[in-house]
């Protein structure tokens, strides 16, 4: 079963008809470019896949081991937390899971207890610690903040001090770093420099589950995805392989439609010149000369 399984999606507002019978796959390790002119309905439709929307009619089906990944699920609303704290607060779990293996230490170290039910739990909490990315979680928060753009003296700043550009790009680091294994990443070059841009192709590409992206970066796309899909005239088109990619197999695939236009055109004119009927059968004479006959309506 693909991670991601849309068929027939239609969106309506009012009168107006944003899209309609979308349909598409995204496998486990897919990378997606959703490409289409701006208020076609991309981020709406984002917006329906993370649940905050339901859809006019279809059918969303996720691989039940999906988590998705969405930014604006990672807001940062405490004005007063710290970067470097806020970011943190993705792993909270594995700071609960640090806090208890102290706690037992503590506890075995007094004898306060069972001591095999105690060393028993320990053991368990480390390796479960150990599985989830403990050793590393510090450093990957220190080195996402970085690839992102923000210098280490800043790690110290307040949320409600960033800019609106630095509060997108610790929303973005926060999703990255986030149990998801399916990513919605729209837009996610803005506000980051070449440097950054660099990082978060490197980030991305190394990644291990799905993710659809939307942006207006070709050179990112072809760097990170495999698979592109159109969101045009409220119906997606699907091809194999990046934008670049993408580009090709369209211009072909338009020009065979208007190679068809025009030879279709061509037939509807001889055919209007010489309109079928059943009298228009060849005659074949005693000496095999073919003779055709035309019929010439009664006027």
């Amino acid at each position: 079963m693909p991670a991601l399984s849309v068929r027939n999606l239609s969106m309506s507002f009012a009168e107006r008809v944003l899209f309609s019978d979308v349909s598409f796959d995204v496998e486990a390790r897919e990378k997606v470019g959703f490409i289409g002119a701006n208020g076609v309905g991309k981020t709406t439709l984002f917006r329906i896949l993370d649940g905050e929307l339901y859809p006019s009619s279809g059918v969303i089906a996720f691989e039940k081991n999906v988590r998705v990944g969405y930014m604006e699920q990672h807001a940062c609303k405490n004005p007063d937390v710290l970067i470097y704290d806020e970011l943190l607060s993705v792993f909270d779990s594995l700071m609960k899971i640090e806090e208890e293996i102290s706690a037992i230490a503590l506890d075995i170290d007094r004898k306060n207890g069972d001591l095999d039910s105690l060393v028993e739990r320990q053991t368990a909490l480390i390796e479960q610690y150990d599985s989830m990315g403990g050793l590393t979680y510090k450093s990957r928060t220190r080195s996402a903040l970085l690839g992102l753009g923000f210098r280490e003296s800043e790690f110290g700043m307040k949320v409600g001090n960033l800019s609106g550009g630095q509060r997108s790009k610790l929303c973005l680091a926060k999703l990255l770093l986030s149990q998801s294994n399916f990513l919605l990443l729209d837009e996610p070059t803005n506000h980051l420099d070449i440097k950054s841009v660099g990082w978060l192709e490197d980030f991305l590409r190394d990644f291990k589950g799905a993710m659809i992206i939307i942006s207006h970066d070709r050179y990112f796309l072809d760097s990170v995805t495999n698979k592109t899909i159109e969101l045009e005239h409220s119906k997606t088109m699907c091809y194999k392989g990046a934008y670049s990619e993408f580009l090709r197999k369209k211009e072909a695939y338009n020009e065979s439609l208007e190679n068809k236009y025009r030879n279709d055109l061509k037939e509807i004119k001889r055919s209007a010149r010489f309109p079928p009927t059943s009298r228009n059968k060849p005659i074949i004479d005693d000496n095999n000369n073919i003779w055709r006959t035309f019929f010439v309506p009664f006027v």
